[in-house]
């Protein structure tokens, strides 16, 4: 941000901070049990995707029409292992768009951000999986 900016700014109480990382675990079942959630894959709390993965986990899990839980759970992972990979992939998309430092992000940020204004549609959408496969994981 321009130092200009902070003219006269004052803080205002504590700050705080969170863990970025996206830690994970690669097919997140073995032995009879099955990780799900934050558990299975943690992903960067700036993108909002936590619940809605966890749901999609837990729905991944549950409508698995196996009656063997050992094929149900393996199947359940092969899919988490898919739909977590992509959310890593797009939600890096983001972050080299908007949070990415140096010339490259900032000369990325001057080619995106006017088409972006002038055609909001452009921005790759959380139903990630869609936006992916769409552009075929390319990178920005």
């Amino acid at each position: 941000m321009p130092a200009e900016l902070y003219i006269g700014a004052r803080t205002a109480g504590p700050l705080a901070s969170f863990d970025m990382t996206e830690p994970w675990v690669d097919h997140p079942y073995q032995d009879g049990v099955a990780l799900l959630g934050d558990a299975a894959g943690a992903s960067d709390p700036t993108w909002g995707q936590g619940l809605s993965l966890t749901l999609r986990g837990a729905r991944a899990l549950a409508e698995n029409e196996s009656d063997d839980w050992n094929s149900a759970a393996h199947s359940y992972a092969s899919a988490h292992d898919e739909f977590f990979t992509t959310a890593r992939i797009v939600m890096q998309w983001h972050y080299d768009l908007f949070f990415a430092r140096g010339e490259e992000a900032d000369q990325r940020r001057g080619r995106a951000l006017p088409r972006l204004m002038s055609a909001p549609d452009r921005l790759p959408d959380h139903s990630l999986e869609r936006t992916a496969r769409a552009t075929k994981l390319r990178r920005w």
